[in-house]
């Protein structure tokens, strides 16, 4: 499969994976905004687009996660949505906002990896509603309904 990508800054850094049997590409930063309430965004300086693909049917559709750094500790940053998901039709520019939550550790700065971006694919499903549900063994047992600790 193909993505393009759009530089947007002489800064921005194509994703990529620090070992070839790494789920994630890392992603740098190319701006830092403190927009002055505890939250610091960063632009990536990309945006993305499919190229030519068999998702371009709709049965699928292809989507750009992003979440933070295993490393994020060290920062005292937490990413302010967990992860976040680039949609097939957006073409802007990338950026993952932070919350600053340990504010005597040290903020990523332009140039670090501060993200991972994960490629997936999603099917597209049509809900039927029904009145009832079949059966099942577990049915409507919720959380430690199956004894484990």
């Amino acid at each position: 499969m193909e993505i393009k990508i759009k530089k947007l800054s002489d800064k921005a850094v194509v994703p990529k994976k620090a070992h070839k049997t790494d789920a994630c590409f890392d992603v740098v930063a190319t701006s830092k905004t403190d927009l002055g309430d505890g939250r610091i965004e960063y632009g990536l300086g990309f945006s993305l687009q499919i190229g030519d693909s068999p998702y371009k049917n709709y049965n699928e559709t292809i989507q750009f996660d992003f979440r933070a750094r295993s490393s994020v500790h060290k920062k005292g940053m937490i990413l302010s949505n967990g992860i976040g998901t680039g949609d097939l039709g957006y073409t802007g520019e990338y950026k993952l906002v932070f919350y600053k939550i340990i504010p005597t550790l040290p903020d990523y700065e332009v140039g670090e990896r501060i993200g991972q971006m994960q490629v997936r694919s999603s099917h597209n499903i049509d809900f039927i509603e029904v009145g009832e549900l079949e059966e099942t063994d577990r049915g409507a047992g919720g959380y430690g309904s199956t004894g484990s600790n």
